[in-house]
């Protein structure tokens, strides 16, 4: 069975003031004590190295170490690279260069996903992002120079002090750019965060839930319009660029994470990375258990229906020999408009992705 490989380098030039990844800015002498004990992970796991089907280098920023240092980590897994069908790396435009562009062409990087997030210049500001509209166009222009046209960008709805107009705008300029894939996330306010700092302090104040929902509504419409395919609750797709390394997890299939703060889900177990660096590089690993048949079901339908296509009947009773409607209260669920049946599939109504908390709540707990 193939299975999917993460590779997490959790260095950036800048914090984001909503992001809780495990990152950090740094100097050089740590990136490269870090890409060492990194390059260590990835020789540990040389047994279970095969039939990887996607590879995804995420952070942190990956393209804010040196491109010596990244082409260490290409040179280390370049066989898997040469063979997976996907290899997708995360970017930040305003460091988008040539090289770079070189660099990912000859290590078979054929995917990249750009943190947009917005183009409203304040709530850019806000998020402490530091691009433009018109840099994120001259960097998709050179990608596609380069003939790197598997182009993701994110998006986020619900920043404070954004509005209905400014999403239009933000999808007018999707609109314009005509890229195959986009995630579309709503804000989360995470602990520890300086967005939520602001928000004590009440620098500034959360979107009521209502406009959130209305900006959601109104995020699905246009870019279904657009020729989108809305394939899972924020991910948007033209016809056949669905992010396949995405899919893997919300399929519950195998995935190998390495690197500080990574997790990874392989041979019944799963297991976390100390996020914590000076922690990591003393020793990878800071916790891992063994997943019960029923934590397996669990995840099976939380993960399953975040797809629009939702949760497959026929290969839930399959993979666990078991009935989801003696397993859960599925009948419950689609009398209360929550799940519906559509021939082999339970998924959430469309219009109902937005609450879709409700139908996850029957999947979690003891």
């Amino acid at each position: 069975m193939s299975k999917g490989l993460y590779i997490h380098i959790p260095f950036c030039k800048t914090l984001c003031s909503y992001c809780d990844f495990p990152k950090i800015i740094a100097k050089e002498e740590n990136h490269i004590n870090y890409i060492s004990k990194l390059l260590e992970e990835i020789d540990s796991y040389n047994n279970e190295l095969n039939n990887i089907s996607s590879v995804y280098f995420g952070g942190g920023t990956p393209n804010s170490i040196s491109l010596s240092l990244l082409e260490k980590v290409f040179i280390r897994v370049k066989n898997i690279l040469a063979n997976s069908s996907e290899n997708s790396i995360e970017l930040n435009p305003e460091l988008i260069t040539e090289e770079l562009c070189d660099l990912l062409l000859k290590y078979n990087i054929n995917r990249v996903s750009i943190g947009v997030q917005t183009i409203n210049q304040k709530e850019i500001k806000l998020l402490n992002r530091h691009h433009s509209k018109e840099l994120v166009i001259e960097k998709i222009e050179l990608l596609r120079k380069k003939n790197i046209t598997n182009i993701n960008c994110d998006f986020i709805f619900g920043i404070p002090g954004q509005n209905i107009n400014d999403i239009y705008q933000d999808l007018k300029f999707i609109e314009e750019l005509k890229l195959p894939h986009i995630s579309y996330y709503s804000l989360i306010l995470e602990a520890k965060t300086v967005l939520e700092y602001k928000i004590k302090k009440k620098e500034i104040s959360i979107l009521d839930d209502d406009i959130v929902a209305d900006m959601y509504e109104l995020i699905v419409k246009r870019l279904k319009s657009l020729g989108y395919h809305h394939y899972e609750v924020s991910n948007f797709s033209y016809n056949g660029y669905e992010a396949k390394h995405n899919m893997l997890y919300w399929n519950c299939d195998e995935y190998i994470g390495i690197g500080a703060g990574a997790c990874g889900y392989i041979n019944d177990k799963r297991y976390q990375n100390h996020r914590i660096i000076n922690q990591y590089l003393n020793d990878f690993l800071e916790e891992e258990e063994i997943i019960s048949i029923n934590e397996k079901k669990k995840e099976y339908f939380l993960l399953g229906l975040r797809m629009l296509d939702g949760v497959s009947i026929k290969k839930y009773k399959e993979k666990f020999k078991s009935d989801p409607f003696k397993d859960f209260n599925i009948s419950s669920l689609i009398d209360k408009g929550l799940l519906e049946i559509d021939n082999d599939y339970l998924r959430i109504p469309e219009d109902k992705i937005f609450i879709a908390n409700l139908v996850f709540e029957e999947f979690v707990g003891d």
